[in-house]
């Protein structure tokens, strides 16, 4: 048997092993960085999705409730009579500032309160069997009810929620947190003048904040803004942050009292 010669035996150079595992190094490291930067995409949409859809459920939730607020159920012989005006139907705070005991809502607010959020309170009374209070809880045709939004939580250092608490028949309240992540609520109140124009208040103003006294009978719309934030582990915190800085994670709605525009 002849023997190979002994130059095809030979394995790779040094050099050859080096720039063969260069080049492996090169690919794996554009494999590893393709993989990462599509995950951060899509735990970033994930996270976007998640807020705007709790941005949307908090105001629906606010709409609905806010829409009932000064409802009295018509007299039964004369459907068009004109009720008189729940007392504090409406009212509003601004969250570690003015929310003390002259809030009408203040016994139904979370233990742990945003600095410098707006809370609001309405009341109403219950138009059919069936429903239900922004708490979950069983009401019957009416009943009165108060209910109060807010944005805290239960224990000092857990994130925020958008909150609901709420009061049947003057009864004890219940508190229940409804939408995670929501870290803030600014409310602008339409007064209706003498001269039949609306007149907002301005949110970011430190001195006209909230009506006056004698204004809040005469609140007819709501304007709010809610805002949420990604509150997503998965997220780095340099995401987090670009995520909180978007505009599209703020929800803006306004709201008719439309038992207050008859």
């Amino acid at each position: 048997m002849s023997r190979a010669p002994l130059k095809w035996q030979r394995g790779f150079s040094i050099s050859e092993f080096m720039v063969a595992i260069a080049i492996g190094m090169f690919l794996i490291t554009g494999l590893v960085g393709m993989y990462i930067a599509g995950k951060t995409s899509y735990n970033t949409n994930e996270a976007m999705s998640r807020t705007q859809e709790n941005a949307r459920f908090s105001t629906d939730i606010l709409t609905r409730y806010l829409r009932l607020a000064d409802y009295r159920p018509d007299n039964e012989d004369e459907k068009l009579a004109l009720l008189p005006s729940i007392a504090d139907s409406v009212d509003g705070c601004i969250e570690g500032t003015n929310c003390g005991a002259g809030f009408a809502g203040n016994n139904e607010l979370p233990a742990v309160q945003v600095a410098n959020s707006h809370a609001i309170h309405v009341k109403y009374t219950v138009p059919y069997n069936g429903m239900r209070d922004c708490a979950g809880g069983a009401v019957d045709k009416n009943d009165q009810v108060t209910a109060t939004f807010s944005v805290g939580s239960a224990n000092a250092g857990d994130p925020p929620s958008l909150y609901c608490g709420t009061s049947v028949n003057a009864g004890a309240a219940t508190k229940a947190p409804l939408v995670q992540g929501v870290s803030n609520l600014m409310i602008e109140y339409g007064i209706l003048t003498s001269t039949g124009t609306i007149r907002y208040t301005d949110h970011k103003s430190s001195s006209n904040k909230l009506p006056g006294a004698a204004e809040w009978p005469g609140v007819i719309v709501l304007r709010m803004l809610v805002s949420v934030d990604p509150g997503d582990e998965t997220l780095s915190s340099q995401a987090t942050a670009k995520l909180k800085d978007r505009p599209d994670r703020q929800f803006q709605a306004t709201v008719q009292l439309r038992n207050r525009a008859l």
